[in-house]
């Protein structure tokens, strides 16, 4: 055992499976379920990015739609082949990110201090035992 392997918690803000992934298909979702409540065709994240990219692509709500629904297994994948293996778990809280990498920093130094105090041990034990021999003092007759 050379090393500790710990994996540090990652803040998911800065994952590429919750922007590429997560995102996308919570948007789809609420499309989905406002057009499922409705008569079918209200779908307000469809709409909103029509109103924006329309006017300089031409993109319609329904467009928009069609395709948020065909990139929704590719956004599935993303997720499982980010979170596939072994995977860094993820923190909600940058801080939290930081005050865990912090402890296990920590717990690296303490683990290396003590390797090297055993391996400091281990030499010694090796090692043949120094005898020191003293010279009695003449003794007074």
């Amino acid at each position: 055992m050379d090393s500790i392997k710990t994996i540090a918690p990652i803040f998911i803000g800065r994952t590429r499976s919750f922007w590429l992934g997560i995102v996308p298909a919570i948007l789809t979702l609420i499309d989905v379920i406002a057009g499922s409540v409705s008569d079918g065709t209200a779908e307000p994240i469809a709409t909103g990015l029509a109103a924006i990219l329309g006017p300089l692509t031409g993109a319609t709500a329904e467009g928009i739609h069609g395709f948020m629904l065909a990139v929704a297994p590719i956004c599935a994948l993303i997720v499982a082949h980010q979170r596939g293996g072994l995977a860094r778990p993820y923190t909600t809280s940058p801080s939290k990110e930081r005050e865990l990498v912090r402890t296990i920093e920590d717990g690296k130094s303490a683990f290396e201090a003590g390797k090297a105090f055993g391996e400091r041990l281990r030499k010694a034990s090796r090692q043949p035992p120094v005898l020191q021999t003293t010279t009695l003092p003449p003794s007074k007759k």
